[in-house]
């Protein structure tokens, strides 16, 4: 069976356009040329990929099975070259990954170790990132992906990971603390704690629950540190708002945590810049996606809907 690199290519690209002029442009070819490739591509492999109409292009089964499989080849292919001419020119690739509010979540060094097996020629070096960069860092050019919670910045590319439920974090004598699901709209008039250095309004406006109330929040506590913050609320200080897995620093003396009530989850992305196209970046991104879902499976946070 000859089946030829650029065969897998002009598959990948079609089957994630489903559109014969959007992928012909990608490829820099005409449709008909793209048309002959898939014909021989199916040829080969003895199997019918896509189906095809006058309105549309779909996958068949034996194109969604080649689908996971692809991207992994053309990856491993990449990396192979990559490798080779490194060898040649004594130099090596760095991806610097910009890591918002994530330090703590289990995904986070999972990615950071499959990505770093998976591309071993590869130095993968975390930036550091200031809680005022919604986007970490990507769009000033100091890293080349980052790992945030949306909402994300304009000029940014997203894929979202993993969906955690947003929390109440009460003082333990707040009266809300009674409650066995906080309404989110009594949680929003309350003084909150909130990052000195933070000045990212979309954050603070999605994690002090803007949505429901009117005007601006207001800030009981200034803090610096995670355990700043459950200083903060578990002396009376200031409530706040965080996501599900921070309950790993329970018991804390004074805090309580409490789900919201109907309130939408948060969501953990990677971001890339809209413009990049390196297949370093897309390689990281299916890592994460990958490490996303193995969590996911393992009981661990939701996907994203």
């Amino acid at each position: 069976m000859d089946v030829e690199l650029r065969h897998l290519r002009a598959f990948h690209v079609l089957a994630t356009e489903l559109n014969f002029t959007k992928a012909a442009a990608r490829l820099h070819m005409t449709q008909q040329a793209l048309s002959n490739q898939i014909k021989q591509l199916e040829t080969r492999i003895g199997a019918t990929l896509f189906q095809r109409s006058t309105r549309r292009v779909t996958l068949t089964d034996a194109g969604r099975t080649l689908l996971q499989r692809v991207p992994d080849i053309l990856d491993t292919v990449g990396a192979a070259i990559a490798d080779t001419r490194e060898t040649e020119s004594g130099e090596r690739t760095e991806l610097i990954i910009g890591i918002r509010g994530v330090t703590g979540l289990d995904i986070t060094p999972r990615v950071l170790r499959t990505f770093a097996a998976e591309y071993p020629h590869v130095v993968v070096t975390v930036g550091k990132v200031g809680f005022d960069d919604a986007s970490a860092g990507v769009l000033a050019g100091s890293t080349d992906v980052g790992l945030i919670w949306l909402p994300a910045p304009e000029g940014l590319e997203v894929t979202p990971l993993l969906a955690e439920e947003r929390i109440a974090l009460l003082p333990a004598d707040h009266p809300l603390a009674a409650e066995t699901a906080v309404p989110p709209e009594e949680l929003a008039v309350q003084p909150f704690a909130w990052w000195t250095d933070n000045r990212d309004l979309m954050a603070r406006d999605f994690m002090t629950l803007a949505d429901y109330r009117e005007g601006p929040a207001t800030i009981g506590a200034e803090v610096a540190t995670l355990e700043d913050l459950l200083a903060a609320v578990g002396s009376g200080q200031a409530v706040a708002v965080s996501v599900a897995s921070v309950s790993r620093f329970f018991p804390w003396a004074g805090v309580v945590t409490r789900p919201l009530r109907d309130v939408p989850p948060a969501v953990l992305a990677v971001a890339y810049r809209a413009d990049d196209e390196r297949p370093l970046v897309a390689g990281f991104v299916r890592t994460a996606t990958k490490a996303a879902a193995e969590l996911v499976a393992e009981g661990e946070g939701s996907a994203p809907s």
